[in-house]
């Protein structure tokens, strides 16, 4: 499935917070950041990595939940992948940083509190994150 329509799950849904301004928001965010949007959606790919190798969605959720709220990517990645997602993208550590709570606030928004939703599909590998790239730049599209 491809993530568009994997977000048009979680906002179909009752039990998300998932809404076409909302997620609008979110990419618009994205999109405002200073790095080019195949780079935001190569890091997406590759935390998407890094949450595959935790567990699942219900254990994951809450850090998720927090890194969205606080922006503490501390609670997520440790420095090291932090570093090594930098490198494997060819972007500062800071650019991951800021990148990272904006791609957890999707997530979290397209998933209820048990990470049923797009977290899943993140974490079965049945969506790929890293075609947020492409859905960046189209976030007007979903604000109404």
């Amino acid at each position: 499935m491809d993530l568009m329509n994997m977000v048009g799950q979680a906002i179909s849904r009752s039990d998300t917070e998932a809404s076409n301004d909302l997620m609008g928001t979110v990419l618009g965010a994205l999109n405002n950041a200073p790095v080019e949007n195949n780079k935001i959606g190569d890091v997406a790919h590759d935390l998407q990595s890094e949450l595959q190798k935790r567990g699942d969605a219900s254990s994951l959720i809450g850090s998720l939940q927090s890194v969205a709220a606080t922006g503490a990517v501390e609670q997520l990645l440790a420095s090291e992948q932090v570093m090594a997602i930098a490198q494997h993208v060819g972007v500062e550590p800071a650019m991951v940083k800021s990148v990272t709570p904006l791609i957890a606030q999707f997530i979290v928004k397209g998933s209820n509190n048990q990470g049923e939703g797009l977290l899943e599909k993140v974490l079965s590998g049945e969506v790929d994150l890293g075609q947020m790239a492409g859905m960046i730049g189209m976030a007007s599209k979903f604000m109404k």
